[in-house]
């Protein structure tokens, strides 16, 4: 697994919501929705509240504080793609939950 790093049991993603975890210093929000996984920079990019103490809806991350909405495949705000939040790959295997955290961010 070239570059992955194992961060989670997969039974701790539960269906439409998060857990946070920390790599290289950097917190990920890591989402379950459709029975998929996706990785985000968890801070919103409002007021720095972390995105993972939110949901997943109609493939979206919907932050906690004011309900704004980044899709969970890029990252991009709901009303403007042009403002993102990071992403990183994530992949589920043998029970575990492994990202390959992003260097430039």
């Amino acid at each position: 697994m070239d570059g992955y790093i194992q961060v989670a049991k997969s039974e701790q993603v539960k269906e439409r919501f998060a857990i946070s975890v920390t790599v290289n210093g950097k917190k990920i929000a890591i989402f379950r929705h459709n029975g998929k996984l996706f990785a985000l920079r968890d801070s919103c990019p409002h007021q720095a509240a972390p995105i993972s103490d939110g949901y997943a809806d109609e493939g979206f991350a919907v932050c906690p504080h004011h309900g704004w909405k980044f899709k969970l495949e890029d990252g991009s705000f709901s009303h403007n793609d042009l403002m993102k939040v990071t992403t990183y790959q994530v992949k589920e295997e043998d029970g575990a939950v492994y990202i390959t955290p992003n260097t430039d961010d």
